[in-house]
């Protein structure tokens, strides 16, 4: 996906499309197809950690880690992936932003939030797939973030439950989830160079971090 049709129309309209998205502001809760079963899955994805020939007797020099998993990079804990692409969360389970739009207002349990001013609702569908034997659900911290010319930006505050209940909601085996949230940005923030989404949690006691590039 390109930049420009991530940026098009915003500064002078609320426009704003990417491929695979249909969203117009509402709040039309999160999906899930797929079954159930009660074995389980290993993940996939392979991580290497690659070292630097020996400079001189008895000192070695290491190079970061990289990681092998699709066409994303690892450093520090932190995965840099393109739009619409999955990273493994845990075990069979894959998340990926699938859809951006925008709007100045969004529908929730039958009231409108409306933007302030110079600012827009950045509407981001996220999906999360199992491929593993038995149900998967996203880490209980996993928070979701739009990060802009060195801020950063939360779900806005009419949709905390509804994500809140995302997270701790279960993925069916060979299923799918997907849910569409607003975050309220400033306009002149999504037309930045550097516009990425992410998603943060904790596995096996450490902080890990994907980011999914717009451009």
């Amino acid at each position: 996906m390109k930049r420009r049709t991530f940026i098009a129309g915003v500064g002078t309209t609320t426009t704003l499309f990417l491929a695979g998205c249909n969203s117009s502001g509402d709040d039309t809760g999160s999906t899930t197809t797929g079954t159930d079963s009660s074995s389980t899955a290993t993940g996939t994805g392979e991580t290497t950690e690659t070292t630097a020939s020996e400079m001189s007797e008895g000192t070695t020099t290491e190079s970061s880690e990289t990681t092998t998993e699709s066409s994303g990079t690892t450093t520090a804990g932190t995965r840099t992936v393109t739009y619409g692409e999955y990273a493994t969360i845990s075990d069979g389970l894959e998340v990926a932003v699938t859809g951006a739009d925008t709007s100045d207002s969004y529908e929730h349990d039958g009231t409108t939030a409306k933007s302030d001013d110079g600012k827009t609702y950045v509407l981001l569908t996220f999906e999360a797939k199992n491929s593993a034997e038995s149900s998967r659900s996203l880490p209980e911290d996993s928070t979701a973030t739009i990060r802009a010319n060195g801020d950063e930006y939360a779900v806005a505050d009419a949709a905390k439950e509804k994500w809140d209940g995302y997270v701790s909601s279960s993925v069916n085996a060979g299923g799918t989830s997907s849910i569409t949230v607003p975050f309220e940005v400033p306009k002149d923030a999504i037309s930045s160079l550097d516009v990425r989404v992410a998603l943060s949690y904790t596995d096996s006691g450490s902080k890990r971090l994907v980011q999914w590039s717009m451009e």
